[in-house]
């Protein structure tokens, strides 16, 4: 193992840029940034994820693999709109293009729409990936036309 980090300075600049911009948008639209725990009492509940284990205060903890059910509560405490960039963790999921530890964007609004929210994945790419990379709109399709 190399003490040479992986990434470039390059690619750390431009992940930096994608960090910033998002946090712009964010900011733009008038949702919180929140942050919630990384390490909980019990491990999640999606049969298709691993949750990786820690021990603290001599007892097994798990890191999260999503900040969704915190995140969940807050809405459900009435908090607007709010989003949230973290690391998550998640065990099986390791390779060349994969690593147990990654960092993830939720967000949530309050009160829209599946088409709403369609738009705003729109203007998010848009205002964080660099100009000339996204098509000017998004095709749309139903489940149907999807998968037919």
């Amino acid at each position: 193992m190399s003490w040479q980090p992986t990434a470039s300075l390059a690619t750390l600049e431009v992940r930096a840029a994608m960090l910033r911009a998002t946090r712009e948008y964010f900011a733009a639209t008038r949702a919180l940034e929140v942050e919630t725990p990384t390490l909980s009492a019990a491990a999640v509940t999606d049969v298709h994820l691993a949750s990786v284990a820690a021990r603290a205060n001599g007892q097994t903890r798990w890191l999260h693999t999503s900040p969704e059910y915190a995140m969940k509560r807050l809405l459900a405490a009435g908090s607007g709109d709010i989003w949230q960039l973290c690391r998550v963790y998640r065990d099986g999921e390791s390779g060349r293009w994969h690593n147990p530890e990654f960092t993830l964007l939720e967000w949530y609004r309050v009160g829209i729409d599946h088409h709403a929210l369609m738009a705003d994945v729109e203007r998010l790419i848009a205002a964080v990936l660099p100009p000339g990379r996204v098509a000017e709109r998004a095709e749309r399709l139903t489940y149907r036309e999807a998968v037919q």
